[in-house]
């Protein structure tokens, strides 16, 4: 937990250091598809079915040129999954659907070109939070997040359209009992309003 809370306060001195001309703040929702994925190979090991889910989120984009930004905030994910089963004939199996709750802080590159277009892409310092009844690994550590969009500028206002895949919690900070770990991986498209000032 010590080098989560040193992470996050370097990424917050870094932020300062890249302020230089007008920013803009926005509040994001986006839906997704997550799914627990193995780092390898498993035999016998629990099955999952992605179920549409959301997250909520502050997006802070720091200028420091026509081209580059610094593209940081916090967002707020729950991801649900269904146990997959092999069935048995004549036999009703009631869906197990489980959820994880994740906070995220994104550290992402953030490039336009063509005035409307971008990609962004970068880390993600994950922690997980309300650990209850799943049984997925804990996904507190690092993450990874690639993206590409469109967005749009009229004087004050903004929006943006953000097609993205992540993968959440790739470098845990916690102990592993096996050498087998199991990360979220999260294809969705947010969407984001926002003010510059």
């Amino acid at each position: 937990m010590k080098e989560f809370l040193l992470t996050i306060l370097f990424a917050t001195l870094s932020v300062d250091a890249f302020c230089q001309n007008p920013n803009t703040l926005f509040v994001t929702y986006s839906r997704s598809k997550p799914e627990p994925v193995y780092n390898r190979d498993v035999q016998g090991g629990a099955g999952y079915k992605a179920v549409a889910s959301h997250s909520f989120g502050l997006r802070y984009f720091m200028k420091s040129s026509k081209i580059i930004t610094l593209e940081t905030g916090i967002d707020y994910s729950q991801f649900d999954f269904k146990l997959d089963y092999v069935g048995m004939p004549d036999i009703v199996i009631p869906d197990i659907t489980q959820s994880i709750k994740v906070v995220s802080i994104p550290v992402y590159a953030h490039l336009t070109f063509l005035k409307y277009l971008f990609i962004n892409g970068g880390l993600l310092l994950d922690a997980e939070i309300d650990k209850k009844d799943s049984d997925i690994d804990k996904q507190t550590g690092i993450g990874l997040g690639l993206g590409a969009g469109l967005k749009y500028s009229y004087k004050h206002a903004n929006i943006f359209l953000n097609p993205f895949f992540e993968r959440h919690g790739l470098m845990s900070f916690g102990k592993q009992e096996s050498g087998v770990r199991q990360s979220v991986i999260n294809p969705g498209v947010r969407i984001g309003l926002g003010y510059s000032f």
